[in-house]
């Protein structure tokens, strides 16, 4: 008699993933990553305009990137979701312009990432699945090969941007 294949091994993981202990796991290294955060969104704001920032670019795309996947799939509230794809995005395009920084951009960015943090512990399990995609976007801006196709166009859930034209043909 065959065994049945372990097609449940996928089921069994994303239920270890969703436990109480994977969640405070997650929760405890995201806030250990917050800590990290605010030096990073604090530099953006001393930053020279047109300096050669790999380290910033890269270490932005990570925190953001983390950010703006959860906000795909959690509740965002207010404009934080384009707001944070948007951030993602020019934090790339500087990256594509040499490493360049554009401090006008600091204070966006700071805020992006203010949002980005609290965004990740709305859904820990989520933001630590994202990491690794985080991370290998902030490896090639590290190694120059970064593209700004390497973000995604932003997708708004259906129900955002319906903007109520339903109810008003009702």
């Amino acid at each position: 008699m065959k065994r049945k294949a372990r097609g449940k091994r996928i089921d069994r993981t994303e239920r270890a993933l969703t436990s109480p202990v994977a969640r405070a796991i997650a929760r405890r290294e995201l806030e250990a990553l917050q800590a990290h955060m605010a030096t990073l969104a604090a530099t953006c704001l001393q930053v020279p305009h047109e300096s050669e920032q790999r380290d910033l670019l890269a270490g932005l795309a990570f925190m953001i990137g983390i950010g703006a996947e959860v906000a795909q799939v959690v509740p965002v509230l207010g404009d934080n979701r384009p707001g944070l794809h948007q951030a993602l995005q020019e934090v790339v395009r500087m990256a594509c312009d040499g490493c360049r920084w554009c401090a006008p951009w600091a204070a966006q960015l700071h805020l992006a990432m203010e949002v980005s943090a609290e965004v990740m512990l709305d859904d820990p399990i989520w933001a630590m699945k994202v990491i690794p995609g985080a991370r290998r976007l902030a490896a090639d801006i590290m190694a120059g090969h970064v593209r700004p196709e390497d973000v995604a166009p932003l997708e708004l859930p259906a129900h955002l941007t319906d903007c109520g034209h339903e109810q008003q043909r009702a």
